[in-house]
C-alpha cells in the first residue's frame, strides 16, 4: 500500500517537512510517497531572490541570516550538505552615530550566559547605567517563566522592570525589532524571552551569525531539491493550488491546481504563509478555547503582518571592508556589503552591491523611494566617511508587507498546532505554535512538527514504525548547537 503525502508550499517549512518525511523510507506495510507542490517555478518561498536585469546578478529579496541558536535550521542545512554555503561570524560590529563602532564579541571561556557580559560592556554607545539596567532586565527575564509573559507586551514588561527610555532605544529596540520584526510595544514578551534567553544566551555560540554566501534561490532551490529528489520526493512546481477539499467517498483530499491535474492525497501538509492558510481554514486559526466566532478570527489585528524593507544599492565604491554592521540610532538597521562574494568587493562598471534591511514600520515607510534612499545613503556616508560620498549607480527597494507575522500577545494564543481536527490535514509554517517568532528556525521546526504529525497518524505500532516515531520524539525536535 502507498500512502501519499502532498506538501503544499515550497518555502523552508515545506522543504523541512519533505526532508523529514524523506528519511522514513518504507514502512512495514506501506510505502510513503511525498510530493511537494508550489505555485512558483522554484522553491524557497520568502527566502528567494530576483535577477537584476542589467547585470544578471541574483539578489536576495531581503538579506536573511541565521543565528547560532537556530539549531534546527543549521542541522537541516548540514544534512543537506548546504551549510558550507553560509559563513559564520562569531562577533558583530555595532555602529552608533555619536559613538562610532563597537565590537560585540562573546567570551570564549566564560560559561553561558556569562559569556555575553563582557561583550555587552564593549558596546560604546551603552552607558554604565544602560548596562546595569540591561543586566538587571536579563536576570529577571531568566527567572520568569515564558507562560507568565504571553499576554504582556515587551514594552510594558521592560518598563515595569526599570528599563529607561534611553536603554530601550539603544538596546531593546535594536535587538527585538531585528529578531521579531516588530516594535516592542507590539510584540509579546514571551517571544522576546524565547529569542533572548532560550536563544542567544542559551549556549556559547548561540549568538553567532551565519550569512549566506550564495543566493537563497540557489540554496533553497535546486541545491535543496536535488538530494530530496534522489530520496524519492516528487516536485510539481508552477501550478497554484485553487481548491482543497475532503472526498469522503475515497477518504482522501482532492487538491485542485491551475493548469494541472487534480492530485489525490491521504495526508496534506499546508506549508503556505499564514495569511494564505488562514484564508483556506480560518477555523484552525482560532484561539485556544475554540469558542471565537469566525468574524472575530478575521479581524485585521488578530493576526497582523509586519513588513521588512530591503534597500538594494549599487554604489560606485566599496564603503568599508566590514561585511556587515548593526546600525543603532539610524533609519538603517542592518548593513551588508556584497554578501554573496567571499573576497573583498571591488568596483566594477555595475558598481559595488550593498544592502540595507529595515524591519517593521519605520519613519520612512511612507516616504517616496528617492527620499528613503537618499536618507539611507546619507547615514552610510556619515558612518564610513573615509570612503567619501558614494554615487548611487542603481537602486531597488523590495518591501514585503507580509514578510513576518507580528508576534503580539493576541497572536501568540491564536497560533495553531501542526495537528488539526481535520482528518489527514497538517499545518506547517513559521506561524505555527513552535514557540519561536517568524524566523527561518521557526519554519524549519514547524516542518518537522508537521512530518511528525503525519507519522503519528500513520504509525500504528510495532517494530520499525514505533522505533522511528520514538526517534522523532527524542531527536528531531531536540536542538543542538553546531560546533
Amino acid at each position: 500500500m502507498t500512502i501519499r503525502v502532498v506538501v503544499i508550499g515550497g518555502g523552508i517549512a515545506g522543504l523541512s517537512a519533505a526532508e523529514a518525511l524523506s528519511r522514513t523510507g518504507v514502512f512495514r506495510r506501506a510505502e510513503l510517497e511525498v510530493v511537494l507542490v508550489d505555485s512558483r517555478h522554484n522553491t524557497g518561498g520568502r527566502a528567494g531572490s530576483f535577477v537584476e536585469p542589467t547585470t544578471g546578478q541574483s539578489v536576495d529579496y531581503c538579506q536573511h541570516v541565521a543565528m547560532g541558536c537556530c539549531t534546527t535550521l543549521l542541522d537541516l542545512l548540514e544534512r543537506m550538505n548546504l551549510l558550507d554555503h553560509f559563513q559564520r561570524f562569531e562577533d558583530l560590529t555595532f555602529y552608533h552615530p555619536r559613538h562610532g563602532f563597537s565590537r560585540f564579541s562573546p567570551s570564549s571561556w566564560l560559561p553561558p550566559p556569562l559569556h555575553l557580559a563582557s561583550a555587552l560592556s564593549s558596546l560604546k554607545h551603552l552607558t554604565s547605567k544602560n548596562q546595569r539596567e540591561i543586566r538587571s532586565g536579563l536576570w529577571r527575564l531568566m527567572r520568569t517563566r515564558e507562560a507568565e509573559l504571553v499576554d504582556v507586551t515587551a514594552l510594558d514588561w521592560l518598563k515595569a522592570c526599570g528599563q529607561s527610555e534611553d536603554t530601550l532605544e539603544k538596546f531593546w529596540d535594536v535587538i527585538l525589532v531585528s529578531a521579531l520584526g516588530d516594535a516592542p510595544d507590539h510584540v509579546s514578551m514571551a517571544a522576546a524571552r524565547k529569542v533572548l534567553i532560550d536563544g542567544f544566551a542559551g549556549a556559547r555560540h548561540a549568538s553567532d551569525v551565519w550569512v549566506p554566501r550564495r543566493p537563497l534561490s540557489e540554496i533553497f532551490g535546486e541545491r535543496f531539491r536535488e538530494p530530496l529528489a534522489r530520496c524519492g520526493v516528487g516536485f510539481e512546481l508552477g501550478h497554484a493550488v485553487r481548491g482543497l477539499s475532503w472526498d469522503a467517498a475515497s477518504g482522501q483530499w482532492d487538491i485542485e491546481r491551475s493548469g494541472a491535474d487534480c492530485l489525490k492525497a491521504d495526508h496534506v501538509i499546508v506549508a503556505t504563509p499564514w495569511h494564505v492558510s488562514r484564508r483556506w481554514f480560518p477555523e484552525l486559526w482560532d484561539d485556544c478555547s475554540g469558542q471565537q466566532r469566525r468574524e472575530d478570527v478575521e479581524r485585521a489585528d488578530a493576526f497582523a503582518s509586519s513588513p521588512i524593507t530591503g534597500l538594494h544599492l549599487w554604489l560606485d565604491r566599496s564603503l568599508t571592508p566590514m561585511p556587515h554592521v548593526v546600525m543603532v540610532g539610524t533609519l538603517a538597521q542592518w548593513f551588508f556589503q556584497n554578501p554573496i562574494k567571499s573576497s573583498e568587493p571591488t568596483p566594477t562598471s555595475d558598481g559595488v552591491y550593498h544592502q540595507v534591511v529595515i524591519s517593521g514600520r519605520h519613519a520612512g515607510s511612507d516616504w517616496p523611494k528617492e527620499r528613503l534612499i537618499a536618507e539611507v545613503v546619507r547615514e552610510l556616508s556619515e558612518a564610513f566617511p573615509e570612503a567619501g560620498v558614494p554615487q548611487v549607480l542603481k537602486s531597488r527597494i523590495v518591501m514585503d508587507p507580509h514578510a513576518v507575522f507580528s508576534v503580539s500577545p493576541e497572536t501568540q494564543v491564536r497560533r495553531p498546532k501542526s495537528t488539526t481536527a481535520l482528518s489527514g490535514l497538517h499545518l506547517a509554517g513559521d506561524a505555527i505554535a513552535t514557540g519561536w517568532p517568524a524566523t527561518m528556525e521557526g519554519a524549519a521546526i514547524s516542518g518537522q512538527m508537521a512530518a511528525k504529525s503525519v507519522l503519528d497518524s500513520v504509525l500504528v505500532g510495532g517494530g520499525e514504525q514505533v522505533a522511528f516515531s520514538e526517534e522523532l520524539k527524542r531527536g528531531w525536535l531536540a536542538r543542538r548547537l553546531i560546533r
